[in-house]
């Protein structure tokens, strides 16, 4: 594996992984506090053009909650209602178009789409969700190799092929404030799984930054495109998190859309200001 492509997985690793579990996750209003169900959640949700839902990608109960609400949200919103995906990223948004028409088979879809190792266990149950009901799906990442390059050149773009540069978000920042301080202390943890020196972490905060981008870009041109359509984004929750990452640069982009945040919080965190509008909480064992 290129050693870049490494740091960037590990990087991902260090800020959206954590130990697996599976049982039954429950919601919450993060203002009031108040238990909600998902149909509840859907409900409320309603107002939202763009609902955030950030996970932890190896958290299987977190996983069976994105399905539920993926499903309660369809009966409230039925066709006005699309899937985006972290997991799936923009040159490959054709292949799975045809995955989701049936005019390509999932053999053949998986074969050539990179899914991530555990799509089949924790992805294919939204894809294939959205395929029965005849739902858009975004694949709204940055191609992988991207974001590898920018951080393997000092956070830059300069080199990338011309085929290549059109799948570049337009807007390419990395932003100081309080997304980067959480970053950079993220990474100086002890449970970094490797140590960087200051212009590495710029680097990677760099190839952190273009997957913001390119995320937020996608969205919008999304609902550009398809007005009064709801939006499901699925990412880890660093991307999301206090409205930052991701939804930061989406509401710049798109200052008039309303954005929501769904956070994810162990049950043992109790007490914890969450990072979000609502709450996801979970077990992990």
């Amino acid at each position: 594996m290129n050693k870049y492509i490494k740091t960037i997985l590990l990087s991902t690793a260090l800020l959206c992984f954590g130990a697996g579990s599976v049982s039954a996750a429950q919601f919450s209003d993060a203002k009031s506090g108040a238990e909600l169900s998902a149909q509840q959640l859907a409900q409320k949700l309603s107002k939202y053009d763009v609902v955030f839902f950030g996970e932890y990608h190896d958290q299987g109960e977190i996983h069976q909650a994105e399905l539920e609400l993926l499903q309660a949200i369809h009966k409230v919103k039925g066709e006005k209602l699309a899937l985006s995906m972290e997991m799936f990223e923009v040159d490959n948004q054709t292949k799975l178009n045809d995955f989701l028409a049936g005019s390509l088979s999932e053999e053949d879809f998986l074969a050539t789409s990179r899914p991530w190792p555990n799509y089949k266990t924790d992805y294919a149950p939204l894809v294939n969700f959205a395929k029965e009901n005849k739902l858009a799906v975004v694949a709204a990442n940055v191609p992988r190799f991207l974001a590898a390059h920018v951080a393997k050149n000092n956070a830059s773009t300069d080199g990338i092929e011309e085929q290549y540069k059109k799948w570049l978000p337009e807007h390419i920042y990395a932003p100081e404030g309080a997304y980067k301080e959480k970053f950079y202390a993220q990474m100086n943890s002890p449970e970094a799984p490797m140590k960087m020196s200051p212009a590495r972490l710029a680097a990677v905060y760099a190839a952190q930054c273009l997957k913001d981008d390119k995320m937020a870009e996608s969205i919008a041109a999304f609902s550009d495109a398809h007005k009064k359509m709801q939006v499901l984004h699925i990412n880890g929750c660093f991307h999301s998190d206090a409205h930052l990452g991701t939804t930061q640069k989406l509401e710049a982009l798109r200052p008039k859309l309303k954005v929501a945040v769904i956070t994810p919080l162990e049950r043992k965190q109790k007490g914890v200001q969450p990072a979000g509008d609502f709450v996801v909480w979970f077990d992990r064992k």
